[in-house]
């Protein structure tokens, strides 16, 4: 038994060279029990019974998992807080949608002379390949970690930096870690009602990606065309970039003409659609109506200006920010899922259904 443990801690070793880390999920499925209960006694929290916790333990460090050293901080001796992303297209400060994400966590941590370091996350194909120098940086009291991140992923986070985390705009199926999301389903609900208080009945949505939030979006949407007794319309799409807006729009010209109205699962998507109808000819909002949803900055600046669901971005930030610090001084409590509201905001893209038929022109 005693080579059996060294040879695993050597190949252990190996496999954190490689970027292949001991996840908590792996812990669980050896010791036989939840991710809740492993991160519960990884972080010497209460509800666990001495029993499993000396089991969990014994298996955490058989499997080579690097047992928590940090001891609990107040917020007042916070020097740092690290932030990780998602891969994305842009920079986190030029994201159209994350910079103002961004900004409310600066708001919140300048005034407490907090400094903040951020960095991508190398994934590829769903896995975590490795993790940026930062995390290894014994300043950094926490983590937050910003959009759709795979629940492995997070896991194999978890396991390798000791620090309390906060997911945004990310929440998972029994998540143990506090999360901060949008409303999505109310969001969504006030997108569709304004379009058939206007007099449509057949509105389309425009999918996207398996993400919480586009998820959210897509189920608040069929709840309320059930509501009304109509039939759901899903342009699915993979992206939510201005191109995938674009090939929706074609999409549904070609496979549902009869729509009259588009709710979209976010404004990039819906400014894609919005200019490949005008270049086929069509008029927005007499032919179309579209809706957008998080309300970046270039929302205005269309023509027309886009009708959107407001999202308070900065506040996701915030509120993140602040679950965090909370997370740092109260380590025990227990843990907290966040909702921030949302607004519709009437611009021009929105009008009664038409009463003629279009012709496809693709």
């Amino acid at each position: 038994m005693v080579y059996y443990k060294h040879a695993w801690n050597v190949f252990s070793k190996h496999l954190r060279k490689r970027g292949l880390l001991v996840t908590i999920r792996q812990v669980a499925h050896e010791a036989a029990v939840s991710v809740g209960t492993v991160s519960r006694v990884l972080n010497s929290k209460p509800g666990v019974s001495e029993g499993t916790r000396h089991h969990v333990l014994a298996v955490a460090r058989e499997l080579g998992y690097t047992l928590p050293r940090r001891s609990h901080l107040s917020t007042s001796t916070v020097t740092h807080l690290g932030l990780l992303n998602r891969p994305m297209r842009d920079a986190l400060p030029a994201s159209p949608f994350y910079a103002d994400v961004f900004n409310g966590i600066e708001q919140i941590c300048h005034p407490l002379h907090i400094n903040l370091s951020y960095s991508s996350l190398d994934v590829v194909n769903g896995y975590l390949r490795s993790l940026p120098a930062m995390v290894s940086d014994d300043r950094i009291s926490g983590l937050i970690l910003i959009g759709a991140i795979a629940q492995g992923v997070v896991e194999s986070v978890v396991s390798s930096v000791q620090a309390p985390i906060v997911l945004v705009d990310n929440c998972l199926p029994n998540c143990p870690w506090d999360a901060v999301m949008t409303d999505n389903p109310y969001g969504i609900t006030l997108a569709a009602d304004l379009l058939i208080s206007q007099g449509h009945r057949h509105v389309a949505l425009i999918g996207g990606p398996d993400h919480p939030s586009i998820v959210e979006r897509r189920q608040g949407y069929e709840e309320t065309m059930r509501r009304y007794n109509l039939t759901p319309v899903v342009a699915e799409s993979a992206g939510l970039e201005l191109a995938d807006g674009e090939q929706a729009a074609v999409e549904l010209l070609r496979q549902a003409p009869e729509t009259t109205a588009i709710v979209c699962s976010n404004d990039l998507q819906a400014m894609g659609a919005l200019r490949k109808f005008q270049v086929l000819g069509y008029r927005v909002p007499e032919d179309f109506s579209i809706v957008g949803f998080d309300d970046i900055n270039l929302a205005q600046l269309t023509s027309p200006p886009l009708t959107t669901v407001r999202v308070g971005r900065r506040a996701l930030g915030q509120v993140a920010t602040q679950l965090l610090l909370g997370r740092i001084s109260a380590p025990d409590r227990p843990a907290t899922r966040a909702i921030v509201g949302v607004t519709l905001v009437e611009r021009a893209s929105v009008c009664p259904p038409r009463a003629h038929r279009i012709k496809p022109s693709v």
